[in-house]
């Protein structure tokens, strides 16, 4: 049943509970404020399309749930008792999926300066990165190569870096372009594409980053979602399970260069987390005929940076350094309390040690010595932590972001040092946005919890056993028992039309929906 006809059925349903003629299930929390207006009602059936359309392109048998649910704009869904997740992207609306992207390189006229407006999409990096480096995509990748930006590359520059600013909304470059001298400087002398948006969903850090390394869709490259559910083992599951690229389905731009230059190409990745990490990464050397590339990637319980040696290897120099030196007893970041590595990654702070270890590598490695360019892909998480726990408004954030574009200029200049000023071509992105704070703030944040507790109350309050699981908040889908639906007598649009009836929802979809559009 298409989402706009279903919704139209639970509004009745709820009218009818009213005049005594429908059986009444447990009522929906009133909505408070919201920090956008909705849609129009004929907006609102075109925004259902172009929805189902985006779930559709993330849609991977067996990974993605069984209903997936857009809540309505300005609305912020969460789990419960997460101090340092006050804020959660995953949405469709502008504030996650508007995203910065540029790209810089003055030397030998490889990039064309200038802003463009064409739509641009994460799956045209990875292309736009083979083109730079003459090589050919991938079959998977579905973007396409910017070549309003990089037609006519004769040579290959020494160094490419890839930077994504993890949870950097496109519009705080605008807003805080008087603090930011480095990406003022690639901005000017660089593209700057003004409509550069996600266009699938959920809008999220591992379904971003395998989009922007393999420039194909979530459907093709495999990794939808940052929590799964396993049923082979009856237990969720990440994306990178013992941080092995196994469930990456597609060649990613490093995959291809480790491949062209027969593992010849300095390749280094670096980030915080297995879904940010491993898909800069790519597969290593557990493709068949590569070689392991660099791979440091932090891991908050040691506080330190770790690698899967399966795949990928890690200096010893950087190995040794631990976060631990960062910080003192009752030293505080902006009156914050910094006492362990969790708390050091939501600071500016951990931005400069992550930097430190990414020159490190840049300058032992041998990056820029020699014809064959070299591969630099790095997922700075700073931004998202600090707007997850403060929001995009704070003034945490901004100077988050003050941090992060100083530690960018300390490795744009690592870089031409070691392969001269015209011989790099720098790409940053990032893979989603964040939302403001709800108006009026701490009524209007709801819980995955409660909607998954109003499923049961109203469809199966003995056993509670619709909903097996849900994942990352982010994720924005649940994980649903059909087999224990049809004991019941429901099927999956009984309990997307329930989701649909709360307030705080636009849309839900079905599993069946979902696969229809991504099939066709």
């Amino acid at each position: 049943m298409p989402p706009f006809f279903r919704r139209r059925l639970a509004s009745a349903a709820a009218i009818g509970c009213l005049l005594g003629t429908a059986a009444c299930g447990p009522a929906a929390p009133a909505k408070t404020g919201s920090t956008a207006p909705p849609p129009a009602e004929d907006d609102r059936t075109a925004l259902d399309a172009k929805f189902l359309e985006m779930f559709a392109r993330a849609y991977y048998p067996g990974r993605s749930g069984q209903v997936m649910l857009v809540p309505e704009p300005g609305e912020v869904l969460l789990e419960p008792d997460s101090p340092f997740y006050r804020f959660m992207h995953g949405s469709p609306w502008d504030y996650d999926v508007e995203i910065p992207l540029v790209i810089y390189g003055p030397g030998r006229g490889r990039v064309r300066p200038g802003a463009f407006d064409a739509p641009v999409t994460h799956r045209d990096i990875a292309p736009t990165l083979a083109a730079v480096l003459g090589i050919p995509g991938a079959a998977t990748m579905t973007g396409r190569v910017l070549d309003e930006a990089v037609a006519g590359v004769a040579t290959p520059p020494r160094a490419v870096l890839l930077v994504v600013l993890d949870g950097a909304r496109r519009d705080s470059f605008e807003r805080y372009a008087a603090d930011l001298p480095t990406f003022a400087r690639l901005r000017a002398g660089g593209a700057w594409f003004t409509q550069a948006a996600v266009d699938y969903l959920p809008s999220l850090t591992s379904v971003g980053h395998a989009s922007i390394a393999t420039g194909a869709e979530p459907r093709l490259h495999g990794i939808v979602a940052n929590t799964m559910f396993d049923r082979r083992t009856d237990r969720p599951s990440g994306p990178f399970p013992g941080s092995a690229p196994d469930n990456l389905a597609a060649l990613t731009i490093a995959d291809l260069w480790n491949l062209q230059t027969r593992g010849k190409a300095v390749i280094i990745a670096q980030g915080t987390t297995p879904r940010a990490t491993i898909p800069m990464a790519g597969h290593g050397g557990c493709l068949v005929s590569a070689a392991p590339v660099v791979m440091a990637m932090f891991d908050a319980g040691r506080g330190a940076w770790v690698t899967n040696d399966r795949c990928y290897r890690l200096p010893a120099y950087v190995a040794g350094d631990t976060a631990d030196r960062v910080w003192r007893d009752g030293e505080t970041w902006l009156g914050h309390e910094v006492s362990d590595s969790r708390t050091l990654l939501r600071t500016g702070w951990f931005a400069t040690f992550q930097t430190d270890a990414l020159v490190a590598m840049i300058e032992a490695e041998g990056v820029g010595h020699d014809a064959t360019p070299d591969l630099i892909l790095a997922n700075f998480k700073t931004l998202d932590y600090v707007g997850h726990r403060w929001g995009p408004d704070s003034e945490e954030l901004r100077s988050a972001l003050r941090t992060l574009d100083a530690e960018l200029g300390r490795i744009l200049a690592a870089l031409e040092a070691v392969a001269g000023p015209e011989e790099v071509v720098v790409v940053v992105v990032s893979d989603h946005g964040t939302p403001a704070e709800p108006d009026p703030p701490a009524t209007d944040r709801r819980y995955i919890t409660d909607i998954v507790d109003g499923i049961h109350d109203r469809f199966d309050p003995d056993e509670r056993r619709v909903v097996f699981f849900y994942g990352d908040a982010a994720d924005n889908q649940m994980f649903i028992d059909r087999d224990r639906l049809s004991d019941l007598g429901l099927d999956l649009d009984a309990v997307a039309a329930h989701i649909e009836a709360l307030p705080y929802i636009f849309s839900a979809y079905t599993e069946d929906e979902v696969a229809a559009a991504s099939g066709r």
